[in-house]
């Protein structure tokens, strides 16, 4: 009962202070936004923006036929407004809004050489698209980019250890979300995913994020059920030479968390350079320790060194050549919800892309690029209870067992942007990738180096995949339109399958797939301050490798180490998808709330086959296999609202709740219907934020609910688990010398608690803590 007030108590407190400071401050500011040129006349399709003093994007609009856009009331007070336009100096003015009507004249420079090279004509926000910025990410200084969006609307994360967190985007997760960073993709290094596609992503190195559910992201890449776009800096253009940089440090008390940056660039209008060098390092951390548990310490050391750098060649004023390459390395990371912990994870990359700006008329830009991701990855069981002896288990003996893996991704993209009206834009492009992923097991008696038996975990596959598509949108005064379409060719094949697999699998290893996709989204400004939002679409994903090929190895949906088997012919899973969202904006209150309905038929579920021997004799006895299911259904829903009292005081409040089932009481593999495994129960976040008035200064209270989930698939082994609340405090400042603090306490209660789609102990069977109180701080000095 106590746990269940909490969240009570967190989930209604603040809505209730929006109704009563709305109540106290009924004044607001409305503002006209006026953009002109060097000559005094109208720019038309000029991206403007409010943004609150501590820089943070409150709402954007696009300039009309007169040059002007309207925003929605807001709170008066200090705020700054933004404005892009093709052709123009970016341009960022502090404005003074008073209660009434406002009326702001920005005028604009021509673009010269000084400026940032820029797509001429970027693309439009997909419609259910969250952009998460530097600055937001700066705030909560992390290891982990993925930790960094745990406060995203619908994103979970699964923790295994102490880093490389995975990202589930509304319940959906690996390969049905496609992991984008600067246009190249790359997957897992092994076949129980110790890391995501995004894990070896350097969180203090970020522009941007763009989270998007659904299939509004097709121009990314293939299977893009949901998509995580990740945007690093680029390397900045001036008229003389120039250079700057960064030094960041921060710590962090619970597994003496702790890490490094630095970055140095330069350049004039010619060329220019970016490095930058990192290093992280944790230990293990402790669990928190709320009604009187015993101090628990859970494996979660790691170390991580990265290096990067980036040349940017200008041989015209239009155009632009980037090279860029990455070298990532992660040793001695413990994995508690995994049989095995990780030796290394060794990435390199290199990216090379070319950008032409206005090459004509209509055209708007050019583009294309190719790039090459290869991972090696080498896992033990050192420091598990396998590798020591130990009487009456089967066997008795230690074990040595080793897992060394290769994943390598190249790929490459062009795309063209047309502008053939003032308010219609069309992009025409491809893009392609090539995987190779290959991982063989061994096991041997430990003490004297016998070898056992070896075999296949990732038996030398390809999945390659060949993608074209054309996207269209038109922006009207009230609102905008875009639809897109997609066609992919994929050729999956394995080359050194056992036979074993052979004799228990039917079909070609060697398949192939023509896969159709399509979308169409659109925004209608109903009323001042309350716009209307909907759209339709259908994403094909093709299996992945261990979906395929597994033999008889653990997947990484399970929460238990259960055995697999693949089935090279299965067939790719089809979602259809339909949301609509609604926003309102009255004076200084943001309300937005929206759903969706997603069916994927063909989902891939498992099945259970007692025929099939189990490999190991610590698994659990039943072996399953993969197979496409009926169909799958997912329902779920977002709400928010924030409040600005006047420009001190910030009030939020947001929360999502996704429900999923498998619908297979009519399929003789299946035969039951339950609920989908993996889906986070219903999360509330409240938050107060206060700023100083020159905005230069904050600090921050949140309570963040999290309900109990009674909606397990229990006949595929997953538990339920109970609801908690987790208060935390941060502060933000912007101090001389151009030093930024940033620190915090989080779990301020020290509550021991576990989200509900962490990974079990395969020892302990239960799931993973998360870390208890962590005192953190975190400071960057740019110059």
């Amino acid at each position: 009962m106590h746990e269940l007030a909490w969240a009570r108590l967190s989930a209604r407190l603040l809505p209730s202070l929006f109704i009563a400071t709305a109540a106290l401050w009924g004044q607001s500011a409305h503002i006209e936004v006026r953009v002109t040129d060097p000559s005094g006349g109208v720019v038309a399709g000029a991206a403007v923006t409010l943004l609150n003093p501590a820089g943070v994007a409150l709402q954007s609009r696009r300039t009309g036929d007169q040059g002007k856009a309207e925003l929605d009331a807001v709170a008066p007070g200090l705020y700054r407004v933004g404005v892009t336009a093709v052709g123009f100096e970016p341009l960022v003015r502090r404005v003074q809004l008073k209660a009434g009507d406002n009326t702001v004249e920005l005028g604009l420079a021509l673009a010269t050489l000084a400026s940032t090279v820029e797509v001429a004509a970027p693309e439009p926000e997909p419609l259910n698209a969250e952009v998460v910025s530097n600055a937001r990410l700066s705030e909560n200084p992390s290891t982990d980019l993925a930790e960094n969006l745990r406060s995203t609307p619908g994103v979970a994360l699964i923790r295994r250890g102490g880093t490389n967190l995975e990202p589930i985007v509304y319940g959906l997760r690996e390969t049905e979300i496609a992991m984008v960073v600067d246009s190249t993709r790359t997957f897992a290094a092994g076949p129980a995913r110790m890391d995501s596609d995004i894990s070896h992503v350097e969180p203090g190195h970020i522009d941007s994020v763009r989270v998007v559910n659904g299939p509004y992201a097709l121009t990314e890449g293939a299977g893009a059920m949901a998509a995580l776009v990740v945007e690093t800096p680029q390397v900045p253009r001036f008229d003389t030479f120039r250079m700057g940089g960064s030094l960041s440090a921060g710590w962090g008390s619970n597994g003496s968390s702790r890490f490094g940056r630095t970055r140095l660039w330069g350049g004039d209008r010619r060329v220019g350079f970016s490095l930058r060098a990192a290093g992280n390092k944790g230990n293990d951390y402790q669990a928190g320790r709320s009604g009187d548990r015993p101090e628990q310490s859970i494996p979660g050391d790691y170390s991580n060194h990265q290096f990067g750098g980036k040349l940017r060649l200008n041989p015209t004023d239009s155009q632009e050549i980037a090279l860029a390459g990455l070298y990532d390395e992660q040793t001695g990371v413990d994995f508690p919800g995994r049989i095995l912990n990780a030796v290394l994870f060794i990435q390199r990359g290199w990216n090379g892309s070319y950008l032409l700006k206005d090459p004509s008329r209509h055209v708007r830009a050019v583009k294309a690029n190719l790039y090459l991701n290869k991972k090696s990855h080498r896992m033990t069981n050192d420091g598990k209870p396998t590798a020591m002896d130990m009487p009456g288990r089967t066997p008795p003996f230690a074990l040595n067992i080793s897992l060394p893996t290769e994943s390598d991704t190249a790929g490459g993209s062009a795309s063209v942007d047309l502008e053939p009206a003032p308010k219609n834009r069309v992009k025409l492009g491809f893009d392609f990738y090539n995987l190779a992923q290959d991982a063989q097991r061994f096991i041997s008696r430990r003490s004297t180096g016998m070898l056992l038996f070896a075999d296949n975990a990732w038996p030398d596959l390809t999945i390659n995949d060949q993608g074209v598509y054309a996207q269209a949108s038109r922006t009207y005064e009230r609102g905008e339109i875009s639809g897109a379409i997609r066609m992919d060719t994929v050729q999956a094949d394995a080359n050194r399958a056992s036979d074993f697999f052979l004799a228990n699998t039917t079909g070609s290893l060697k398949q192939n797939e023509v896969n159709l996709s399509f979308s169409t989204a659109g925004r209608f400004k109903l009323a001042n301050g309350l716009s209307l939002g909907g759209g339709f679409g259908r994403v094909v994903r093709t299996a992945n490798g261990l979906e395929r090929y597994a033999d008889r190895f653990p997947s990484a949906k399970f929460q238990v180490s259960a055995e697999f088997l693949g089935d090279p012919a299965i067939q790719p899973e089809t979602a259809y998808q339909g949301d609509l969202n609604l926003e309102a904006r009255i004076g200084g209150l943001r309300l937005s709330g929206g759903g969706f309905y997603r069916r994927i038929d063909d989902y891939i579920s498992v099945q259970p086959d007692p025929s099939l021997p189990k490999r190991l004799p610590l698994s659990p006895p039943t072996v399953y296999r993969y197979v496409n299911g009926d169909h799958a259904t997912f329902r779920g829903f977002q709400f928010g609202a924030g409040y600005w009292l006047a420009r001190l005081v910030e009030l939020k409040v947001q929360g999502q709740k996704t429900l999923a089932d498998e619908i297979n009481q009519d399929l003789p593999a299946i035969g039951f219907n339950e609920p989908v495994i993996g889906i986070a129960p219903l999360e509330i976040t409240s938050a107060a934020r206060v700023y100083e008035p020159g905005g230069r200064f904050w600090v921050e209270y949140a309570a963040r609910a999290v309900f109990a989930q009674h909606r397990a698939a229990y006949a595929r082994l997953e538990t339920p688990s109970p609801g908690f609340t987790v208060h935390d405090v941060r502060i933000g400042a912007d101090l001389p010398w151009q030093v930024t603090l940033n620190a915090g306490v989080e779990n301020l209660g020290d509550k021991f608690y576990f989200e509900h789609l962490n990974s079990l102990n395969p020892f302990s069977g239960q799931r993973i803590p998360e870390p208890g109180r962590n005192v953190y701080v975190g400071m960057t000095k740019t110059w």
